[in-house]
């Protein structure tokens, strides 16, 4: 069942949807900003991900923004993707107003605080510390995503390309990123939960109303074209194994495609039973793990497959044998069963996904991030409506000869 909803456009370019839940005392503002790591400066990178940070330093009129919502009994977080920036708020339902003030104010009246965001680019640097430079595989995806593109900004992740581009910003970088992003015009509201459609409305009206539009981010990028040659990239770390990992350029988030991808990758490398799986785990024993999975970006995404080689089994004989049997791949008289499979898979995993009112929201938000929410409301429609042709059509176009990326972490 689609996710019902109701939608306001105010006079200021912000798209305010509402989702009515009254089974729930609670409800979640969500706001998603049309700005993440693909809207940076290649020299200046990671910004997005800062601003993210920066954005809970406190604002004019409310100077501790967890403290405020704790007041009110709220939990709130947010995140930060390639292709947008996330926050949001769960709390009592009647206090839905505190919310939607605050949102309000760190948009219009974000205090711009040196002190805030010298706090908040250490917070970052010691994440980046963490995640990419002192945990094993750590700067794997990062690897594999400059390799894999060429021209789009995709080329880095929101953590950034190196901890020198946070330690170099200064406020007039990160106040000219928020005037130029942080705008009603760039913003989608999402209102759920235990509340009335036409009031939050009338509320949304009262706290953004007046805040100028600013412009909409219209995404110009490079794009990204299918290469005519197989890219190879070697590194070598202070890590327990070898692992093999490859990517191939697929359609964006909103391709007709793209629910058929998804099921491939789990067709091809989700779980034991899966075809890579059985093929190079169980049977041939040449893995000790492999799997696939796709990125699902707002443009042309990767479709992913790695795993580690098993003892004594060269990286490079492991890579030549993969890319054998996806090249000549054939499916199997299964693939029905199969394909049937992963399908159910997928509505489970979309039913439990929108359990939560907050996850309700995240939906709707992203979707009409997207292109528009009620082509997300129910994303069971896209994979239910994935045949055994669709799965055979975009394997043969995707596993190509001379069309991949490989990266070979190797071990010290």
């Amino acid at each position: 069942m689609a996710i019902p909803f109701s939608r306001n456009i105010l006079s200021n370019g912000l798209h305010v949807l509402v989702h009515e839940d009254h089974t729930t005392p609670l409800a979640t503002t969500t706001i998603v900003y049309r700005v993440g790591s693909r809207d940076e400066n290649p020299d200046c990178t990671g910004l997005a991900h800062l601003m993210e940070h920066f954005m809970f330093s406190g604002s004019d009129h409310a100077p501790d923004f967890d403290l405020t919502l704790q007041q009110v009994g709220a939990i709130n977080n947010a995140y930060t993707s390639q292709d947008l920036t996330c926050y949001y708020i769960v709390l009592p339902a009647n206090n839905i107003e505190t919310a939607l003030w605050l949102e309000s104010d760190r948009m219009a009246a974000l205090s711009f605080s040196q002190q805030g965001l010298d706090v908040q680019k250490q917070v970052v640097m010691e994440e980046f510390k963490e995640t990419c430079l002192n945990q094993p595989y750590g700067d794997l995806m990062m690897q594999i995503y400059g390799l894999s593109y060429q021209n789009h900004p995709y080329q880095w992740l929101p953590i950034g390309k190196e901890l020198a581009h946070i330690e170099q910003v200064d406020m007039g970088v990160v106040r000219n990123f928020h005037d130029t992003f942080y705008c009603p015009a760039n913003a989608i509201l999402v209102i759920a939960g235990n509340v009335h459609a036409e009031e939050v409305f009338t509320m949304a009206e009262k706290w953004f109303g007046d805040i100028p539009s600013g412009r909409r981010n219209l995404h110009h990028y490079m794009q990204e074209f299918p290469s005519s040659y197989n890219r190879q990239k070697t590194v070598q770390r202070p890590v327990p194994d070898d692992m093999l990992f490859k990517s191939w350029l697929m359609p964006a988030r909103t391709d007709t495609d793209y629910c058929a991808y998804d099921l491939l990758s789990d067709i091809l490398g989700t779980g034991q039973s899966s075809y890579l799986y059985r093929k190079f785990v169980v049977e041939d024993r040449l893995f000790t793990d492999l799997s696939a999975s796709v990125s699902g970006n707002a443009d042309k995404g990767l479709f992913f497959v790695g795993g580690r080689p098993a003892s004594g089994v060269p990286i490079e004989k492991a890579d030549e044998l993969l890319s054998k049997y996806l090249y000549d791949f054939q499916f199997d008289s299964k693939l029905s069963y199969d394909l049937q499979k992963v399908k159910n898979n997928a509505e489970s995993i979309i039913l439990e996904r929108n359990l939560k009112v907050e996850d309700r929201a995240n939906t709707l938000a992203t979707g009409e991030f997207y292109s528009r929410a009620e082509d997300f409301a129910d994303e069971r429609t896209g994979y239910f409506a994935v045949t055994e042709e669709d799965i055979r059509r975009i394997t043969e176009t995707m596993f190509r000869r001379n069309s991949s990326n490989t990266l070979y972490y190797n071990k010290l």
